[in-house]
């Protein structure tokens, strides 16, 4: 039943996100998507982005209910379906469709996992919720681990507790396996970004002390741009910028079209972008590897927050890399640019996501091998700065 699930949701999403990726090309163009186009005309720019935050500042207008529910919304309101609050989901997966096509620096996992939901409650009619946590689990395969859903939702908080563990895994690793590892997705955005690259195992004292060094050093710069991140979108979310205003959106829309004509790697998820910048095909300088990578981590919080909904993984996952490329050039004997990328990716998303087998698997499904030592060492930096940190000296955590 949760192969059959995950494999029925996982086409419906697959076929839905081939549309949204068909949209963006024929708009944008593959040099625009990969980050590789700084010709672009401004005016051009400011006409799509502003007009999809045009349209978005109309659709939310009624209120928050016309807002995409991020992916820990989404599995929240499978487990406690009488607490679920009452949605305009039409409204909501046109936002955040939208949110895509016009260079939202979201990625696609929380418009994923909801389609992926309604789809499910529709065949099932809300009688199974394990067959619909399948079916999120499902819809997380695009990122080339079917565990990578088990993870997610075995990790998020049940009703009931004394579950075993075929209970919590099975549903959700048939989903994955069924999802969309089996219809391959959009296979190509997770599709190793670094697999390309040569992978020297360290062979020499000096070797092994610059990779710690360096994952040391990342993990710590990670947990930081983690830290920036939850206490920029939280004090975004305090000032409940669409109930005060309800034109943000169309706002948000005007400065991407002016970061994609000066900046290219702030807007969109990253996925097409990560493979030209790793690959050496976008020779940018270390200063503006930096610059692009904070602007975009700024813009992601104010995305959110403004109506252009989706998720973190990928646009996370950019900022990690380029960061980790900026202090490879920067400090270019300082382990290599494997390790630096891994441990700002595993300390990165350990600050940001409560679940670190979740990290460990999502980390290892995006680097390929790579850097896996400096994502273990990172993800061990953040896990001790979490403990650490006073609740009155961080933001507050975001389950």
């Amino acid at each position: 039943m949760a192969l059959l699930t995950g494999a029925l949701s996982g086409a419906g999403v697959a076929l839905g996100m081939g549309w949204i990726d068909s949209l963006s090309r024929l708009l944008w163009g593959d040099p625009v998507l990969e980050g590789l186009d700084r010709g672009l005309p401004l005016g051009w720019s400011l006409l799509i982005c502003g007009g999809c935050g045009l349209i978005l500042s109309l659709l939310h207008r009624p209120g928050p209910t016309t807002l995409l529910p991020e992916l820990r919304e989404t599995l929240n309101d499978l487990n406690h379906p009488d607490q679920a609050p009452k949605r305009d989901e039409g409204r909501g997966l046109l936002g955040a469709a939208l949110a895509q096509i016009g260079g939202g620096a979201v990625g696609p996992e929380a418009l994923m996992s909801r389609m992926a939901a309604l789809i499910s409650q529709r065949i099932w009619r809300g009688r199974d919720q394990k067959l619909q946590a399948a079916t999120v689990a499902g819809s997380l395969g695009m990122f080339g681990a079917p565990l990578l859903g088990g993870a997610v939702v075995g990790e998020a908080p049940q009703p009931n507790r004394r579950q075993t563990f075929l209970d919590r895994w099975l549903p959700g690793s048939l989903g994955g396996l069924a999802g969309f590892a089996a219809f391959h997705g959009i296979g190509a955005a997770s599709g190793g970004s670094l697999q390309r690259l040569p992978y020297i195992w360290p062979s020499t004292l000096g070797e092994d002390l610059g990779t710690l060094s360096a994952g040391a050093l990342g993990g710590v710069i990670g947990c930081g741009l983690g830290w920036l991140l939850l206490r920029w979108q939280g004090w975004l979310e305090r000032r409940q910028l669409l109930a005060h205003w309800p034109w943000w959106p169309l706002l948000t829309g005007l400065l991407l079209g002016a970061c994609m004509h000066w900046l290219p790697l702030v807007p969109f998820a990253g996925e097409d972008q990560m493979r030209p910048l790793l690959e050496g095909q976008n020779s940018n300088e270390a200063w503006l590897l930096l610059l692009s990578a904070m602007v975009k981590l700024l813009m992601l919080g104010l995305c959110l927050e403004t109506g252009w909904r989706g998720g973190v993984f990928f646009p996370l996952f950019l900022v990690a890399c380029a960061i980790g490329m900026g202090l490879h050039l920067l400090l270019p004997d300082l382990g290599s640019l494997g390790s630096w990328c891994g441990a700002l990716t595993g300390a990165l998303y350990r600050y940001v996501l409560p679940a670190p087998l979740a990290v460990l698997v999502l980390g290892l499904a995006l680097l390929q091998g790579h850097g896996a030592a400096g994502l273990l060492i990172g993800l061990g930096m953040a896990q001790l700065i979490r403990l650490h940190v006073s609740p009155d000296g961080g933001p507050p955590p975001r389950h």
